[in-house]
């Protein structure tokens, strides 16, 4: 059995970026709840293919300066939210449409690396990087191979790693 730890680190994150992630993930919400559509018996579904997922992305990316894989990212992270508000209306438990809360940043693993200790996020490609020395921090696992994806919030990263 696979277990997932996450860890907290202090830090400082690019306020830029996190601004940015989060009016992105505000806009991306409005735009897929328009998809969401209603049958004659009142259930809701999300009709959201992949021409409409593009024709978002490319209007998320206008003007964004950051990695792309940050606009691919909010985009699955709404998309996910709405399904699962879509599961609590469906039975009748969601009392109101799902918002956007919580400043924090999903970091796939294609835009971060780590070597010696060291975990460097791609925040602008080829220009702008984050890096954090997790050797200063003894309780985090050394296996630093099995580091999944990264929650970058406004003053601390969250690691999350597989276990077996």
């Amino acid at each position: 059995m696979e277990v997932i730890k996450s860890y907290s680190v202090p830090m400082t994150a690019p306020k830029d970026l996190v601004e940015g992630y989060f009016k992105l993930r505000k806009v991306a919400l409005e735009e897929i709840f328009k998809h969401v559509m209603y049958s004659k018996a009142g259930k809701a579904h999300l009709k959201f293919d992949k021409g409409k997922r593009k024709a978002l992305r490319d209007k998320l990316l206008r003007n964004w300066r950051f990695a792309k894989h940050y606009v691919d990212s909010a985009i699955n992270s709404v998309v996910g939210l709405v399904k699962g508000w879509i599961q609590l209306y469906n039975r009748g438990k969601a009392k109101s449409k799902p918002e956007i809360t919580k400043k924090s940043v999903y970091v796939k693993t294609t835009l971060f690396s780590v070597k010696n200790g060291k975990i460097r996020i791609t925040i602008e490609p080829r220009k702008r990087y984050l890096e954090v020395d997790l050797t200063k921090f003894n309780y985090l696992p050394k296996d630093y191979d099995s580091i999944g994806g990264l929650i970058l919030q406004e003053n601390r990263l969250i690691i999350t790693q597989e276990e077996s």
